[in-house]
C-alpha cells in the first residue's frame, strides 16, 4: 500500500470511526460499551486524522500553503489532545469536562479552518471543499466556543460538515493522479 493510500484510508477512518462507535455501539447506539470506553476508543481511532493531516503537510512542503498546514496541524494536535482529555473527564466530572472541551474543541476547529487556508492557497484539494473546510472550522469555533454545544440544531451540521469533509479529503486523497511537492 503506497503512502497515498495510507493517507486517505486514514481521513476515511477518522471520519467515519465517531459515528461507528459512538451511534453503532456507544450508549447513544447499540449500548453495548458504556461512554467511558466509547471515549476511548474513538480517541484511539480518531489518531488517525493529525496523522492523515501531517501526511497531506507534508506533501506541500515549498508550497504557498504550507506554512498555513502546518500552523492548523500544531493548533489541531494540541487542541485535539485536550479535548480528549476534556471528554474524558467529563465522563465523571461535567463541570471540569466542559471547562475543557469549550476550550479545546473551538481551537480544534480553528486549526482545522486555518489548515483549510492552506489547502485553499496551495490548490491541494478542489477549491470548493477547502473553502467549506474554512466555513466548517469559523462555523465549529463560533458554535462550540461563543454559543456554546447546547443547541442541537447547529451541533449536528456542524459534526456532519467535519465528517463529510474528512470524508471527501480522504477520497480525494486516494483517487489523486499524483502527489504536490
Amino acid at each position: 500500500m503506497n503512502l497515498k493510500m495510507t493517507n486517505g484510508i486514514l481521513f476515511i477512518v477518522g471520519a467515519i470511526a465517531p459515528i461507528a462507535i459512538y451511534m453503532g455501539l456507544g450508549p447513544e447506539g447499540a449500548d453495548v460499551i458504556d461512554e467511558a470506553n466509547a471515549e476511548k476508543i474513538v480517541f484511539w481511532i480518531m489518531l488517525s486524522l493529525p496523522i492523515a493531516f501531517m501526511m497531506t503537510a507534508d506533501t506541500m512542503s515549498g508550497g504557498s500553503g504550507h506554512s498555513y498546514a502546518k500552523a492548523g496541524l500544531l493548533i489541531m494536535i494540541i487542541s485535539y489532545a485536550a479535548g480528549s482529555v476534556g471528554d474524558g473527564i467529563y465522563v465523571q466530572n461535567s463541570e471540569m469536562g466542559e471547562a475543557l472541551t469549550s476550550t479545546f474543541w473551538p481551537a480544534m476547529m480553528m486549526g482545522f479552518g486555518i489548515t483549510g487556508i492552506g489547502y485553499f492557497v496551495q490548490k491541494t484539494f478542489p477549491t470548493l471543499l477547502s473553502g467549506l473546510m474554512i466555513l466548517v472550522g469559523i462555523f465549529g469555533f463560533v458554535v462550540i466556543g461563543v454559543i456554546g454545544m447546547d443547541n442541537e440544531a447547529l451541533e449536528i451540521p456542524l459534526w456532519l460538515g467535519f465528517t463529510i469533509i474528512n470524508l471527501s479529503l480522504g477520497i480525494l486523497t486516494i483517487r489523486k493522479k499524483n502527489s504536490k511537492k
